[in-house]
């Protein structure tokens, strides 16, 4: 693995494949990308260890069907926080609170004026959220303002996948704009 620019290493091509598989499934044994890579299962640990010591695989993380748990509904939630909140608070103490928020699935700080962070959500049903959103309206409302809410059943989920999107960054292929989703017109 070299170091090209300030971020991105540089993969050798069994790097790369090894990250794939395990992009893939996760949970995949060291032994079982050896075979279909032709290499020992000690040079894949080396390469899987290497990956994680480099930290490209911070952790390994489950797909998690929030359904069978009870979630049935998301939220997007665009909230801008006040200079009340920047004054007391660096960006990342208030990175480390939002991530205690036990109902926040993820985050993102925004670098905007009118918002500044995006949040997903997941509740039990729509009382949850609401009471949630109530009380962040009254408790809260001189350091949060709620900018957008989009509401969606845990059904209308599309994928929570990434991995189209790592294949393409190891293989550092662009995804062609043509073949989006939708099929395109033949011209005549």
């Amino acid at each position: 693995m070299k170091k090209h620019d300030s971020d991105m290493l540089k993969l050798t091509k069994n790097e790369q494949e090894v990250l794939k598989s395990i992009i893939q499934h996760a949970k995949i044994p060291d032994s079982e990308i050896a075979k279909r890579m032709k290499l020992s299962p000690q040079a894949v640990f080396k390469i899987r260890r290497k990956l994680e010591q480099s930290g490209i695989i911070k952790g390994y993380m489950p797909i998690i069907d929030f359904k069978k748990l009870g979630i049935h509904l998301m939220v997007v939630l665009v909230i801008r926080l006040t200079g009340r909140v920047w004054e007391n608070f660096s960006d990342e103490e208030i990175s480390n609170r939002i991530k205690k928020v036990p109902y926040i699935i993820e985050a993102f700080r925004l670098p905007e004026s009118e918002s500044t962070h995006l949040l997903l959500l997941g509740f039990r049903n729509i009382q949850q959220k609401d009471k949630y959103l109530l009380k962040m309206q009254t408790e809260f409302a001189n350091e949060i303002e709620i900018k957008q809410v989009y509401p969606f059943s845990i059904d209308r989920v599309i994928t929570q996948s990434p991995v189209g999107l790592l294949y393409e960054i190891v293989d550092k292929k662009e995804f062609p704009m043509n073949v989006f989703f939708l099929p395109r017109k033949k011209e005549k």
